[in-house]
């Protein structure tokens, strides 16, 4: 040992720390176990009855960004076949890291059952908010990539609003036709996710 490793570990102790020399054992690795996308025991979660109950019980309340990440979610079920909680996608959500921006993805998890800690559902930062969108596939990679991009009126529509107007927007953005919240356009392989 160095005298200056030595010194280290003489503080630490002094400090009441314990060092340990741990070698590399492969014996002792332990094995990762991930959940299969589809019907099985580690997917047992069902879609809220409620989900205007369900995102506020998540969230804490109900506003209209995660309205509209619950109605992408939704989106992106029906446009992948997938049922609810099945964990059969992968759902990237793009978007400035600050609220109320990131309220969209407990919207998107309450939408779809996944979740951040299953790592799929995912955020990655954008500088903007113009470049705000939800990227998703299916895991077993058939079906290309969903990109569903809000509409940058409509989200204008619902930055830095008061507290008083969130019940209203949020219900306006459960009813609005979707084509007035985000546009979906379908990239990569142009494979059937049925295949």
């Amino acid at each position: 040992m160095t005298k200056n490793t030595l010194r280290a570990a003489g503080l630490a102790l002094s400090a009441g720390l314990v060092i340990t020399a741990a070698a590399h054992d492969p014996a002792r690795e332990t094995k990762l176990v991930h959940s299969e996308p589809g019907s099985n025991a580690w997917n047992e979660g069902h879609a809220p009855a409620d989900w205007q109950a369900e995102i506020r019980r998540y969230h804490g309340h109900v506003g209209p960004w995660n309205v509209l990440g619950w109605r992408i979610g939704q989106a992106a079920l029906r446009e992948f076949k997938s049922p609810w909680g099945a964990h059969e996608l992968e759902v990237v959500c793009y978007l400035p890291l600050q609220t109320p921006f990131t309220c969209l993805v407990d919207g998107l998890s309450v939408g779809t059952g996944n979740s951040q800690g299953r790592l799929d559902l995912r955020m990655a930062e954008v500088l903007t908010w113009e470049e705000s969108f939800v990227a998703v596939r299916r895991k077993d990679g058939k079906g290309g990539v969903l990109e569903l991009r809000p509409v940058p009126g409509y989200l204008k529509s619902i930055m830095d609003q008061p507290l008083e107007k969130l019940d209203a927007l949020s219900h306006e953005c459960s009813e609005q036709p979707e084509a007035r919240l985000f546009k979906a356009v379908r990239v990569g392989r142009a494979e059937s996710a049925s295949q």
